[in-house]
């Protein structure tokens, strides 16, 4: 943010070997600094060694980076583009990953990491959100953006992903789901198309930014029972504009839906008010039979 892309990359050298797990991220950070740094051809060659040892990030994600408009003007970058885009053709996915803690029997809470994020992150974010009364499930979405980019941009393998781990995990049982960012909205998204089976819906942050965004959240109202609906986001989240008007249209349509804005706070990580991680609770409990 300061503008001082050498200590950034030395920080991103003393410490990357402590993070050997994320390799692919830190190599994406390492060619955006030494692209913002100056250093186009440096930039390029680990990029290349990235890809090598097996990375790829979609060109419609790396489109979107200023970080790297230096590199657009050099044949090699462009070359990596391509393979990196047949690479995520021929991507073939894998087991994704699946996060379960808590306490085993608690009230079960099913969580969506944020978009292109490193899940157990959030794993760990909710689980310390909730606390010790809650089972909680973080799937990783088997969707990606990039080798280690899991997203969740489309809305129907999303729900499918949710509701085959709420199956495997805990049968009939009403769960209340949750997400942060993009997550959030998917949470709330999924939510009400489902409210028989999820009782309350709890988002962080939802990434509520554009038309097309609220759209989805407010055309997916089917008939009742609808869930319950939480949502913290910060006062200076340029998506809170329009999740109050979402909010404000659920209730509208009848939908019981709390709303919490943190002073002070952009798009980030928020963790609710214990009274309303209490209301979330004491509505899965009451739904359960």
């Amino acid at each position: 943010g300061q503008g001082d892309y050498d200590a950034a990359l030395r920080l991103l050298e003393r410490n990357g070997p402590h993070l050997a797990d994320q390799w692919e991220r830190l190599a994406y950070w390492r060619v955006c600094l030494l692209a913002r740094s100056g250093r186009p051809e440096s930039a390029i060659d680990t990029l290349a060694q990235a890809v090598e040892a097996g990375a790829w990030w979609a060109p419609r994600l790396l489109e979107t980076e200023d970080d790297l408009d230096l590199l657009w003007s050099h044949d090699a970058f462009r070359r990596l583009i391509q393979e990196m885009e047949n690479r995520r053709r021929l991507w073939n996915p894998t087991a994704s990953g699946l996060f379960v803690g808590g306490t085993p029997g608690g009230t079960p809470y099913l969580g969506m990491h944020g978009r292109n994020q490193v899940f157990e992150v959030d794993a760990q974010r909710f689980t310390r959100m909730l606390g010790p009364e809650w089972e909680v499930a973080v799937p990783e979405s088997d969707q990606r953006i990039a080798s280690d980019g899991p997203v969740w941009d489309d809305p129907e393998a999303s729900a499918r992903q949710v509701t085959q781990v709420a199956d495997r995990l805990w049968g009939p049982r009403p769960f209340a789901l949750g997400g942060y960012s993009q997550g959030g909205r998917r949470a709330l998204q999924i939510g009400l198309r489902f409210g028989g089976r999820i009782p309350g819906v709890m988002a962080v942050s939802p990434m509520l930014l554009r038309g097309r965004e609220m759209a989805e959240v407010i055309e997916a109202l089917g008939q009742p029972p609808w869930p319950r609906v939480f949502i913290v986001c910060g006062e200076k989240d340029p998506a809170t504009p329009n999740t109050r008007t979402v909010i404000e249209h659920l209730r509208d349509e009848g939908v019981e839906a709390d709303l919490e804005v943190v002073e002070g706070t952009s798009h980030m990580w928020l963790e609710p008010s214990r009274s309303m991680l209490t209301a979330l609770e004491e509505v899965v409990v009451n739904a359960s039979p």
